[in-house]
C-alpha cells in the first residue's frame, strides 16, 4: 500500500506578511541614498525570516503535518509514502522517523531547487528491498523487490515544456529498461480530460496540448490509469472556486499481473490543498483451480478442438456463475476419460519410471 501527498498548504496569512515585508524592503531601498542603511538592514532580515516561516507553512516544515502525515501511515497501514513539494533541501533520519512513527523506515530525497519542489519518499524496510535508486530533480524513482518493480515518486513542473522535459526522461530510462513493472505516482500537474476540471470558464491553449502530451506519454509507456474511488477532484483552490484531477498513480501491465486488486482512491483532505492518493495492492487468491492440467495436454494439437467440442456440447440453464460452474465441471469430468484414453494412467506411468531410475541407481552403485 502506497500513499502520495503534498504537504503544501497556501496560506494568505503567512503570505500577507510575506509580501508585506517585500515591500518594506522595497521602500528601504529606494531610501539607501538618503543614508537610512541601518534600517535597511533590519528590513533585509526581516523579509528572511519572513521568507522562512512562508516555507515552513508552505513544505514540510511544519510539526502539524507531520502529525497528519503520522496519523495518515498509521491509519491507513501505510508501506510507502511519497512526497512531492517538500521545499526542503536536506532530510534528516529523525523527520523521516517521526513522519513514519518509528524508526523501521529507510528514505530517499530529492532536494527543492531554489525552495521550489522537492520529493521524499519513505518505506517500510520490512516490507522492500531497495536494489538502486535514480534521483533528478523532478523525479524519485528506484528498483525494490530483487529488482521486480520500479516506483517513481513524480512532481510534474506547471509549464508545457518543463513536463515534456519529465516525459521524455521517463520515456527513455524505460526503453533501457528490461523490467516491465513499473508504478509511477505523484503530481502530474495536468489532466487526461477536460472533464478533470472544473471552475475555469475556458480551456487555455496550453491546457489542452497539456493533455494530448500527457495521453501520449501514458501510451507510449504502456501504462494504465485506473478507475479512482472517492472524491473526483485531487486539488482544490483554497477559495473552492477551482478543482482538478492532477494527482494519480500509474501502472504498467506487468504491476498489474502481480498485483491484480490495485486500486487508487482520493481521500479527505487535512493540511493540504491537494488529497492524499491512496494505492492499495492485494494480492489475488482465487481458491482451489477447477482442474489440474497437465503439460502433455498443451502439447497435444488434439487438446484445443476436444475442449472447444466438449465445452459448446455442454448446456446449462441459470445465471451466469452457475453455469460457468457446471460447464467446468462437466468438462473435468471429459478431461479425465480423454486422458486415459490419449495418454493413459500418467499418474501410474510416473512411478514405473520413477522405479525404474531407482533400479539404474543401484546398478550404478554396483
Amino acid at each position: 500500500m502506497a500513499a502520495s501527498l503534498q504537504p503544501h498548504i497556501q496560506s494568505s496569512l503567512s503570505m500577507k506578511n510575506y509580501m508585506e515585508k517585500v515591500v518594506q524592503v522595497k521602500m528601504m531601498r529606494e531610501n539607501v541614498a538618503k543614508g537610512l542603511k541601518k534600517e535597511m538592514v533590519t528590513a533585509e532580515v526581516d523579509l528572511e525570516r519572513a521568507k522562512r516561516d512562508l516555507l515552513k507553512v508552505l513544505g514540510l516544515g511544519n510539526r502539524i503535518k507531520w502529525r497528519a502525515i503520522r496519523d495518515l501511515v498509521v491509519r491507513e497501514k501505510i508501506e510507502m509514502v511519497m512526497l512531492q513539494e517538500t521545499k526542503l533541501q536536506e532530510v534528516e533520519q529523525s523527520l523521516c522517523n517521526t513522519l513514519w512513527g518509528d524508526s523501521s523506515c529507510e528514505w530517499k530525497m530529492s532536494p527543492a531547487a531554489n525552495s521550489a519542489g522537492g520529493l521524499l519518499c519513505i518505506w517500510n524496510k520490512d516490507a522492500f528491498e531497495l536494489v538502486d535508486c535514480t534521483i533528478s530533480s523532478l523525479l524519485l524513482y528506484w528498483l525494490v523487490n530483487w529488482a521486480k518493480d520500479i516506483i517513481v515518486n513524480v512532481y510534474a513542473p506547471c509549464d508545457r515544456e518543463g513536463k515534456r522535459d519529465v516525459w521524455r526522461e521517463l520515456q527513455s530510462w524505460k526503453q533501457g529498461c528490461m523490467i516491465d513493472s513499473w508504478c509511477i505516482g505523484g503530481d502530474f500537474n495536468t489532466m487526461r480530460v477536460t472533464q478533470e476540471r472544473r471552475g475555469e470558464a475556458n480551456m487555455l491553449y496550453y491546457g489542452r496540448r497539456d493533455i494530448e502530451d500527457s495521453n501520449d506519454f501514458i501510451i507510449q509507456m504502456e501504462l494504465l490509469d485506473i478507475p479512482i474511488s472517492g472524491k473526483r477532484f485531487t486539488w482544490f483552490r483554497p477559495n473552492g472556486k477551482s478543482m482538478s484531477r492532477i494527482d494519480r498513480f500509474l501502472l504498467s501491465g506487468g504491476w498489474l499481473l502481480c498485483w491484480l486488486e490495485s486500486s487508487q482512491h482520493v481521500l479527505d483532505r487535512d493540511f493540504s490543498d491537494h488529497c492524499p492518493l491512496l494505492l492499495r495492492c492485494v494480492v489475488c487468491d482465487w481458491g482451489s483451480k477447477p482442474f489440474r492440467t497437465l503439460n502433455c495436454w498443451l502439447k497435444d494439437q488434439r487438446f484445443k478442438e476436444f475442449v472447444e467440442k466438449s465445452w459448446g456440447e455442454t448446456h446449462v440453464q441459470g445465471w451466469g456463475t452457475h453455469v460457468l460452474k457446471k460447464k467446468l465441471k462437466s468438462l473435468k469430468a471429459s478431461l479425465r476419460i480423454w486422458n486415459k484414453e490419449v495418454f493413459g494412467d500418467v499418474n501410474k506411468q510416473r512411478k514405473i519410471i520413477i522405479k525404474d531410475l531407482a533400479k539404474l541407481d543401484k546398478k550404478m552403485k554396483k
